[in-house]
């Protein structure tokens, strides 16, 4: 699947609750996320700048779980295919994955409360270190077009006074990397 997101710096994630929730939203219960994400050491690339046909690794750590997410970057950032499984053991996985040549780049912390806002997946989050955002994101087939989706997104976003000035081009994985390396 592909996944085609918008990333919004938000000042009050309590009064954009209200009016999702308003607008038909309905969000579940906040939760802790720990993200590990991981960089090739065998490429050349640097983490802080992506380029279509990027990997990135990440294991996911929610509640007494944790999930492996492989994304490979299309046409910016925040479009990617992503494939998602859970892991019953993420410590082996830290270490197949050294093996491999992977290593730990960056660590984000957050805490999220989700919610279906009517065919989207809205993500409110507190990110550690850099402060609250919105996610919106919609899963469609690999051919895509990134561009009428990502205008569809925004669209929907308008109503709660957001435009395409207000997006966050990077993920935040790249901003936590960017603010430890500055």
């Amino acid at each position: 699947m592909r996944e085609i997101e918008i990333k919004l710096k938000v000042n009050s994630l309590e009064d954009l609750e209200k009016n999702l929730k308003k607008a038909g939203c309905n969000f579940g219960k906040e939760f802790k996320q720990h993200d590990v994400i991981y960089a090739d050491k065998n490429n050349n690339r640097k983490f802080s700048e992506p380029i279509e046909g990027n990997i990135a690794i990440r294991i996911r750590y929610e509640g007494k779980g944790a999930k492996l997410t492989l994304k490979k970057q299309k046409s910016y950032q925040m479009d990617c295919l992503e494939y998602e499984t859970e892991i019953k053991d993420p410590k082996t996985f830290h270490e197949i994955l050294g093996v491999l040549g992977w290593t730990p780049e960056c660590e984000v912390h957050k805490v999220r409360k989700h919610g279906k806002f009517g065919s989207y997946e809205v993500s409110l989050d507190k990110v550690e270190k850099l402060g609250n955002f919105v996610e919106l994101e919609m899963m469609t087939d690999d051919n895509a077009d990134p561009q009428k989706a990502r205008k569809e997104l925004f669209s929907a976003m308008e109503q709660f006074g957001f435009s395409e000035k207000d997006e966050i081009s990077n993920g935040y994985d790249i901003l936590i990397y960017k603010l430890k390396n500055k």
